[in-house]
């Protein structure tokens, strides 16, 4: 379980305080955890672990997603037990038979407001046309489709599948559709940035992007990253997720709020108000 070393950490800035909730738009129930790719290991959460963790970040509301090993039944019972805190996340394999008719129950049946997509663990292109109309169903319904958009470290998970020219195709085809794409599309991050400036219905999360989070190098590379968000100009969209519980919001927090540490210029430091805004501003319009 990742600990983030805070303590090798001065906090030297603040968050922009609003009215608005702060959100974690990226975590799970149990997650599969990878710094050692030899050795995986599987982390959970009860809720009332969850909820501490929460607090002690001073995050507000937190997105629960399903996948292949966490049902969207299980992610249903979880949330609907604490609504004024969680918000849950359906899932799908869209190129199979009905998946669109799925997707429709579960936003009205299991009460999930988005969907979490796999591509490369099921084995599709996120452009294949069969996937077409669950992307139509969701956008008609207002549904957010968070594709999990980074490599994996196991051998069946193609990276050819994470290809951010297949969300140029999304995007374009389903402009009504929102679309979250996480883990700031490592290691395609730069490609997975110009889509989200290209599109005005694409946002991207920063949950754990790279290896191993303990080491300072990973906050240099979330700063360098972020730092090409600058420049192209879509700070405004990216937004704060963690992949709890494999990362815990603590720990991440402190991490934003030092940031600026590998900055080597004034000039090349990411304001406070931008990171700020990840966490709650930016990610009003993928809300309830």
């Amino acid at each position: 379980m990742s600990s983030l070393g805070t303590t090798q950490i001065e906090k030297k800035e603040s968050f922009r305080e609003t009215n608005l909730p702060k959100v974690d738009y990226h975590c799970h129930i149990s997650i599969t955890e990878y710094s050692d790719p030899a050795n995986p290991t599987v982390i959970g959460v009860t809720r009332e672990e969850f909820l501490a963790d929460l607090q002690e970040a001073g995050i507000d509301k937190a997105i629960v997603l399903s996948d292949p090993r966490t049902s969207p039944e299980q992610v249903s019972e979880f949330v609907k037990a604490d609504p004024e805190h969680f918000i849950g996340f359906g899932y799908v394999n869209p190129t199979r038979h009905g998946a669109a008719d799925v997707v429709l129950k579960q936003r009205h049946d299991l009460g999930l407001h988005g969907l979490k997509l796999y591509p490369c663990s099921d084995g599709y292109s996120p452009d294949d046309t069969h996937a077409f109309k669950v992307y139509e169903a969701a956008a008609g319904i207002g549904m957010p489709i968070m594709f999990h958009h980074a490599g994996m470290p196991t051998a069946y998970d193609l990276m050819k599948h994470t290809d951010p020219a297949q969300i140029d195709v999304v995007a374009e085809s389903f402009p009504d559709l929102k679309i979250v794409l996480a883990h700031l599309g490592y290691p395609r991050v730069e490609e997975t940035l110009y889509v989200t400036r290209k599109h005005r219905n694409v946002w991207c999360d920063i949950s754990w992007p790279y290896g191993d989070v303990n080491h300072p190098s990973f906050l240099y590379m979330l700063w360098r990253d972020l730092l090409v968000a600058l420049n192209l100009g879509v700070m405004d969209k990216m937004i704060f997720g963690t992949d709890y519980p494999g990362v815990r919001q603590r720990p991440y927090v402190d991490m934003l709020l030092n940031l600026n540490r590998y900055a080597p210029h004034e000039d090349l430091r990411i304001p406070m108000d931008k990171i700020s805004a990840m966490l709650d501003v930016n990610i009003q319009l993928l809300m309830p």
